[in-house]
């Protein structure tokens, strides 16, 4: 039996693409959970023999988050049914880069293993990215997650929609370049009013404890306490990761380290009940 890591790595998303100048003519396709949309780009455009770089659910302009966050986020039916159009374009592997740099300043207080990393093997997370490829990344991310640093903090997104997403059915099994400020959470806005993101600094352990291991339950209670007043059971929310209900009993480290995207975040989407 394979480790929750590798299946993770192993999860598909289908999807089915259209653009507004070949409405019948889809591209059918799937991409793992953990890849980008922007990776379709050069596929899209030459099926569709004209430039796009903008993907879309409905008539929101979906943001450049991995693949199965989007999923859960929105809760789409199987396949995903999207959109393609020119627009703004970015480099994703700059932007995935800046994420895991970030990452490793919040969980020991600097970004000395990210950025002690050779050449090869920081192009290798990317790579292994692109390629789908498990083995060749937990190769290098093992060394940033096993740091004789002691682990300060989490990271952790949690993303609160603001609106209900339009379809209900289930869904299948972000970034900012610069470190976040060390006092208090970072709240995100998006311009669509999608959701938001809270992204506070969290540690590992309960404060006040020297090895009590802090729980989702706990560390959703203390920084959204009218959405979760019980660190033991959902009462008016839940929170979803790759598709599934997170046990509030589940500790925040080991959830970080077997169930993290790979650029070190632990994304978790909130579902009003």
């Amino acid at each position: 039996m394979g480790s929750i890591p590798q299946a993770l790595w192993k999860a598909q998303i289908p999807l089915h693409i259209t653009h507004p100048s070949h409405p019948n003519t889809p591209l059918i396709t799937s991409l793992p959970r953990f890849s980008y949309l922007a990776l379709l780009v050069p596929r899209c455009s030459a099926f569709f023999r004209t430039p796009i770089s903008a993907f879309h659910h409905e008539d929101l302009l979906l943001r450049n988050l991995p693949l199965g966050l989007l999923v859960d986020l929105y809760q789409p039916s199987l396949p995903w049914r999207l959109t393609v159009s020119d627009g703004d374009s970015w480099d994703i592997g700059d932007t995935f880069l800046n994420c895991v740099k970030e990452a490793d300043f919040v969980r020991y207080g600097n970004a000395k293993r990210i950025m002690s990393l050779s050449k090869s093997d920081t192009s290798t997370l990317w790579n292994a990215v692109q390629d789908n490829d498990y083995p060749s990344f937990q190769k290098v991310n093992a060394q940033l997650l096993n740091a004789p640093a002691a682990l300060r903090h989490v990271p952790l997104r949690l993303y609160i929609p603001s609106s209900p997403p339009k379809s209900s059915s289930p869904s299948p099994p972000a970034s900012s370049p610069q470190p976040p400020a060390p006092a208090a959470a970072a709240t995100q806005e998006p311009s669509t009013g999608a959701f938001r993101v809270l992204q506070t600094l969290v540690p590992p352990t309960v404060p006040g404890t020297r090895n009590t291991p802090q729980t989702i339950g706990q560390a959703l209670r203390a920084n959204l306490p009218a959405l979760f007043p019980s660190s033991r059971d959902p009462v008016l929310a839940n929170v979803v990761l790759h598709g599934s209900p997170v046990p509030f009993a589940a500790p925040l480290e080991d959830l970080m380290r077997e169930a993290a995207y790979p650029d070190g975040w632990l994304c978790l989407t909130v579902v009003l009940l």
